[in-house]
């Protein structure tokens, strides 16, 4: 018996880059010959017996390393396969066991060697049957791919072979692309394992989960997607409140349409319609349609529902599919709208703006006290003071916020902004926005000067050093509005303060602008047109809130 285990120095060799999938897979006659090496009995002899006979020493010493290879290797593969009962041996068995086991350490004395060697023997014994069997969904993608190609996987949260398969069927030819480092050839390599081993594995059948719009890529869904984009075009700018909740509806209808009735937009019928409405209280499979809120869209876990949707939701989402439609037929590309007459669900009178998500005046008051308490030489205070003080005079959208520019100002006695976007109208702004506006500025290097600045300079934008005069997007401006109010929360006084705060989001700003201005005195006419209802009922809702 060998009194360490003795490692095998590779001979020098050319580098070569390592398979992306194994060539082959272990055997009795491998774990035969390996346990004969622990033994410590003649690697000549056992090469004859288990490999081939006559093969040169050189050779035998490669075939050891390659089983070496393939026992970490499955051992990794088996951290995520599920092993119930089974021996001690099998159910500790870990890869950071595993090497404890193959590598002496320092100093060994022949009681501990021995006993070490008798518990590496009984690992193999309990490892053997394990990974003699063919590849599962349950197994990690470190089993069986190469290393670099394994870890790139699993950062894309690809961890075991069943995530892969589901990920690649989903994602169609380019679903490499998701994963930095993997190329057109490495990744027909690894589709191509994968088909030959669906065979052994028939709980790896890909799961045709829902992609995003920018992921489908057969011809007859790409024409249904450029329609989509199509009808979005005139709910500008593009990543805006109103541009994402159209997007999510029109999404989730397309790929249901798709997956679940195999139709186009042009073929759906009203009975479509009215499945697709009950479809909403309750997507299921909900492992094909419901994920985690927060996804990103280009992961592959990504799915169109984060559960099913209040009544409210879904009478908002058949109005915004009738539309839709109204549009296609428009256009050409429908001739039914299969949305137009439907019996909805119903919870009562459920009001349009959600007044509750406002702040009260001593809410209100508290931000201003909070804002100013922030260190005045840092340049994100001055930009949330001016931020404070547009949204609450102007009542703008995040996504106006985003694309308003100096340009869109205009003095001529007093300050008006032209909002831009799809509801463009003229806002009167106090002196006080203003003052707060060349704060900001001035924090980014721009000066105080609004009026020689260039018109495309955002009103609200980056303080970070040499980038001044850049935008913010929709989502930064919403996180930048989030951070805020969540640090806030932790130093309001009453606890129901601090469960507001916590939770609030940009839009609060806008519905805390209307209550506010309604509680003036200002009528409802003028309100409506500052904020660009199309319905003087919607900003009557403002009244509960004063």
């Amino acid at each position: 018996m060998p009194q360490a285990v003795p490692r095998i120095a590779p001979a020098a060799r050319r580098r070569q880059r390592p398979p992306v999938t194994p060539g082959r897979a272990l055997g009795p006659n491998d774990f035969a010959f390996y346990r004969g090496y622990l033994q410590g009995l003649d690697l000549g002899r056992l090469a004859d017996r288990y490999l081939d006979k006559g093969l040169d020493l050189r050779l035998v010493r490669s075939q050891l390393l390659w089983i070496e290879e393939a026992l970490a290797r499955g051992i990794k593969r088996l951290a995520t396969r599920p092993r119930s009962g089974g021996s001690g041996e099998e159910r500790m068995l870990t890869e950071s066991a595993w090497l404890a086991l193959i590598h002496a350490p320092a100093g060994e004395s022949v009681t501990a060697r021995q006993t070490r060697q008798r518990r590496l023997l009984r690992a193999l014994d309990a490892l053997q049957p394990m990974l003699l069997t063919r590849p599962t969904a349950a197994d990690a993608v470190s089993g069986w791919f190469a290393s670099a190609i394994a870890a790139r996987l699993a950062d894309a949260g690809w961890q075991t072979l069943g995530a892969l398969q589901a990920a690649v069927g989903a994602g169609g030819q380019g679903w490499y692309r998701r994963v930095p480092g993997i190329g057109a050839r490495t990744a027909r390599q690894m589709e191509i394992w994968l088909q030959e081993q669906g065979a052994h594995i028939g709980a790896m059948a890909a799961v045709l989960a829902p992609g995003p719009l920018e992921s489908l890529r057969a011809p007859g869904a790409r024409a249904e997607v450029r329609a989509i984009q199509g009808w979005l075009g005139g709910y500008q700018p593009e990543g805006g409140h109103t541009w994402r909740a159209y997007r999510t509806q029109a999404e989730r209808f397309l790929l249901w349409t798709l997956h679940a009735r195999g139709k186009s937009l042009a073929t759906v019928t009203a009975e479509d319609g009215a499945a697709y409405i009950a479809f909403l209280a309750d997507p299921q499979p909900s492992a094909q349609w419901v994920g985690r809120r927060g996804t990103p869209r280009d992961r592959h876990d990504w799915r169109p529902f984060e559960g099913p949707l209040s009544p409210a939701s879904i009478r908002h989402a058949r109005k915004i599919l009738s539309t839709l439609y109204g549009w296609l037929i428009e256009q050409g590309h429908a001739r039914a709208n299969p949305f137009e007459v439907l019996s909805l669900p119903t919870d009562g009178d459920t009001p349009r703006i959600q007044v509750a998500r406002s702040f009260t005046e001593p809410q209100w008051r508290f931000l201003l006290r909070h804002v100013s308490s922030l260190p005045a030489d840092d340049p994100r205070a001055a930009r949330l003071t001016f931020m404070l003080h547009l949204a609450h005079a102007s009542g703008l959208r995040i996504s106006e916020q985003a694309v308003a520019t100096v340009g869109h100002l205009t003095w001529n006695g007093h300050w008006t902004l032209a909002v831009p976007g799809p509801k463009p109208r003229l806002i009167p702004l106090p002196e006080a926005v203003i003052d707060a506006l060349r704060g900001h500025l001035a924090a980014r290097g721009l000066g105080r000067g609004v009026e020689s600045l260039p018109a495309a300079t955002p009103l609200i934008g980056r303080v970070k050093t040499g980038d001044e005069g850049g935008a913010l997007s929709v989502a930064q401006i919403g996180a930048i509005w989030k951070r805020y109010f969540a640090q806030a929360a932790t130093l309001a006084g009453a606890e129901d303060d601090a469960a507001q705060l916590a939770q609030a989001s940009a839009h609060w700003m806008r519905h805390t602008a209307g209550a506010h201005a309604v509680a003036r005195g200002v009528a409802l006419e003028v309100v409506q047109q500052q904020f660009g209802h199309a319905s003087l009922d919607t900003t009557s809702m403002y009244v509960l809130a004063a």
